[in-house]
This record gives structure tokens, C-alpha cells and sequence, in this order.
């Protein structure tokens, strides 16, 4: 087919031609940079709050798993089992941040303590928050007691595993029947969060876990917004 002498010296057509053959201008470089930036700074807090949310709920398996192999083995072998929570760190100080569980030589006749798990720090930034209105596990514990009540506060000796002696922790103990050595009537949880958020008066934070312990029968449940 013959094109027309029109079409083929057409300003237009040369000029199209021309502008795909230098590509993009300088203006429109900077408009889709700019359009870029613009949808960057709108996600990145909604995929930040993703990130946190499944980072968290990862944490809370790892507690939950401890708190479930404890309850196991102390009903398996007829023996309490102690579930500690250390302070670690986390990169900008002390928190509540590791878990480790361990059948105490006391309770045991043997002549060391049996380590079951030798302290599990929880992944990425995150830590159990030690607000009363948060974590009555670790707000309201105080010194062991002759009557072996938990929650209490202890330093690890320095027979434990490298990574947890000398730590402060909080320790209650699983009972032979499944049962925990916390006060019936005292609602008794552990809030996980980000270490980066922060709580706002009674408001929690944007992405948390609360995991609920039943001092009856041992069992677990957990929440997550």
C-alpha cells in the first residue's frame, strides 16, 4: 500500500517519532519519581503495621509452645516445671524478652537443674510489655515465697545457660496436674508488642498479642486485634 507524501513528511508523525526515539524528558522523570515517593510515604506505614502484626503473632507461638511443652512434661513425668521470662536485650536496653523453662534440682532430688529449653529470645523487636494494665505476670510478681506462689522475681544463677545467667526473671511453675502455681481468681496474661510502639494512657498498642493463662487448668488462650 502507497503511503501518502502527507503522512510520510507529516510534522506530527516526525515529531512523535523524534520524542519516542529520545525517551522520557526530565520533567517526566521527576513526575513519576515524585508519584512514587507520594505512594511510598502512604503504604509504608500500613506495611509496617503488617510486618509488626506477623512478627508478633510468630512471638506469641513461641510463648504459647514453651507454656504448652512445660504443662506437658510436668504432667508426663509427675514433676513441676518452672517457665521463666528474662529481661534481654533488645538493642536499646533491658526488656522483657526471652523464655526458657527448667525442672529446679529442688523439686527434682538430682543435683543440678534439668534444663527442658535453654532460653528462646523472641524474634525481631519484640518484647513482653511490663505495664500492670498489659502483663499481670510480670507487674505482679514479687519475692519467692515459702509457699512456692507464683509470680515471683529471681536472678538466674550462674549454673544456667550462658545466655540467661546473671538475667532478672519472673517464674511460676506447672503442677503435676496441669495446673499453674498462680492465685485462682487473678486474671493472669502477658501482652506482647513491638518495642518501637507505645501505649497511649490505657490504650494499647497498634499491634499486641494477650496471651491468658488459666491458673486451673493450665491452658492458654491468646488475642490479637
Amino acid at each position: 500500500m502507497l503511503s501518502s507524501p502527507h503522512m510520510e513528511h507529516s510534522p506530527f508523525i516526525s515529531s512523535a517519532f523524534r520524542r519516542s526515539a529520545a525517551g522520557f524528558t526530565l520533567i517526566e522523570l521527576l513526575s513519576v519519581m515524585a508519584i512514587i515517593s507520594i505512594l511510598a510515604v502512604t503504604t509504608l506505614p500500613a506495611i509496617r503495621g503488617t510486618l509488626d502484626g506477623v512478627t508478633i503473632s510468630g512471638a506469641a507461638g513461641v510463648v504459647e509452645s514453651e507454656l504448652s511443652f512445660a504443662r506437658q512434661v510436668a504432667m508426663s513425668r509427675n514433676l513441676p516445671v518452672e517457665v521463666r521470662f528474662y529481661k534481654h536485650d533488645d538493642g536499646n536496653g533491658l526488656a522483657w524478652r526471652a523464655v526458657a523453662s527448667v525442672i529446679p534440682a529442688s523439686v527434682s532430688g538430682a543435683t543440678s537443674d534439668e534444663w527442658l529449653s535453654r532460653g528462646k529470645v523472641l524474634p525481631g523487636n519484640v518484647i513482653a510489655d511490663d505495664a500492670q494494665e498489659y502483663s499481670t505476670l510480670i507487674s505482679l510478681a514479687g519475692s519467692a515465697s515459702s509457699t512456692n506462689a507464683g509470680p515471683w522475681t529471681a536472678t538466674e544463677s550462674a549454673s544456667a545457660p550462658g545466655i540467661l545467667r546473671g538475667k532478672s526473671y519472673v517464674g511460676f511453675r506447672f503442677r503435676p496436674d496441669g495446673s499453674i502455681n498462680l492465685p485462682n481468681g487473678q486474671p493472669w496474661c502477658l501482652t506482647l508488642r513491638s518495642s518501637t510502639s507505645r501505649q497511649s494512657g490505657s490504650a494499647p498498642a497498634d499491634n499486641y498479642v494477650s496471651i491468658v493463662l488459666d491458673s486451673l487448668t493450665g491452658r492458654t488462650m491468646s488475642y490479637q486485634p
